[in-house]
């Protein structure tokens, strides 16, 4: 099995999840780490046995010369950091959300794709048993012609002021809030039963604006990221979509919901059980098939085991050129899309189409 050099920028996601991702397959090598704070980065590294730790990102890119490069910042930095990579040579992994809009979103897949380097979206939820068992019973019919596809999502981020304090989430300037944070994972979660959405309406709001003081003492600040959002959705095929999410509740608790014209399929946020539910009937808790499952180890964070799937194809993609699933051109710009229509629902309170850059589309001034 050929081997790749790995570097992971950012320590929060990348450090929890990401060094032990790769780590945990036998085609990558972690070899830098980089992070914004010099301390933590060289004491992140040296807790996960990387042996390169760096703040300048681009001087990693040039010395470190990885084969791929795992984007896990907050969302500002997500594209120049991808394209300097594509520049450099290496094939790229990034987080949700894709970019700071759809045009960067873009220029993102078309730098990969001009490059001819592997570029992947870590949309990892998509490997939840749960989900991957209920995607495969509405494509075979279980359920009857899917209609409705709905996700309630309730988060304990900012239950209180002081739950947390001022981090790049509360400041949209840095790509911060609920509806890119954990909206682009729904999006990304309907339009893979119901097709691609073609028209939004609803928005993004704060419902929580203060945040801190921090536990160091810090200043309280104000939040300019959403903390919820509510948007409609409707779909080429005729179906329909709700997400309504809130990061302010004082607990944490998520729902899906894919209603067909025979019956319903439930499932909740971990997605390891899944019912069937139909008119006249008790719901119905269906097994999940083995190959759907996921390898867990004792205390690990609950998000590795599916992003090793995610690991798996990237290998396999740089490797043997497969398919990449989820990736670029089919799957990240095309959220972000959607993500964009959201807000624009937001500020004008009526439906707003979804619009897909073409490849080489520039945003109009």
């Amino acid at each position: 099995m050929n081997r790749y050099r790995v570097a992971v920028l950012g320590t929060s996601f990348g450090r929890n999840v990401q060094v032990p991702g790769f780590r945990s397959h036998p085609g990558f090598e972690v070899v830098a780490l980089a992070g914004r704070d010099r301390e933590k980065t060289a004491r992140v590294a040296a807790e996960l046995g990387v042996p390169g730790a760096w703040t300048d990102w681009r001087e990693l890119l040039e010395r470190e010369k990885p084969d791929l490069v795992s984007v896990a910042t907050p969302v500002v930095h997500h594209h120049p950091m991808m394209l300097a990579a594509i520049a450099a040579g290496a094939h790229v992994l990034c987080e949700k959300p894709t970019a700071m809009d759809r045009f960067q979103a873009a220029e993102m897949r078309d730098a990969a794709a001009a490059a001819g380097r592997v570029a992947g979206i870590n949309h990892e939820f998509r490997f939840l048993p749960a989900r991957v068992h209920a995607r495969a019973l509405v494509r075979r019919g279980a359920i009857g012609r899917p209609r409705r596809g709905t996700i309630l999502g309730r988060y304990a981020l900012w239950t209180t002021p002081a739950s947390r304090g001022p981090t790049w989430l509360s400041d949209a300037s840095r790509g911060g809030g609920i509806l890119g944070a954990l909206g682009s994972h729904h999006v990304d979660a309907l339009r893979t039963v119901l097709g691609e959405p073609r028209r939004v309406r609803g928005g993004p709001r704060v419902d929580q604006p203060r945040r801190g003081p921090v536990a160091t003492g810090g200043p309280e600040a104000l939040a300019t990221a959403d903390d919820a959002c509510t948007f409609e959705l409707e779909f080429e095929g005729g179906a329909t979509g709700l997400v309504d999410l809130s990061a302010c509740a004082p607990y944490r608790w998520e729902q899906h919901e894919i209603r067909g014209e025979e019956a319903t399929l439930r499932f909740e946020e971990r997605g390891e059980r899944l019912w069937r539910l139909a008119p006249g009937r008790e719901p119905e808790e269906l097994p999940i098939p083995e190959d759907c499952l996921l390898e867990r180890a004792e205390g690990e964070h609950w998000l590795l085991a599916p992003f090793r799937r995610i690991v798996d194809g990237l290998h396999r993609a740089v490797d043997r050129g497969e398919p990449l699933e989820p990736s670029f051109a089919a799957d990240a710009v095309a959220v972000q899309s959607v993500l964009d229509a959201v807000r624009a629902s937001g500020r004008s309170g009526g439906w707003v189409d979804v619009e897909v850059p073409a490849v080489g589309a520039r945003r109009e001034h």
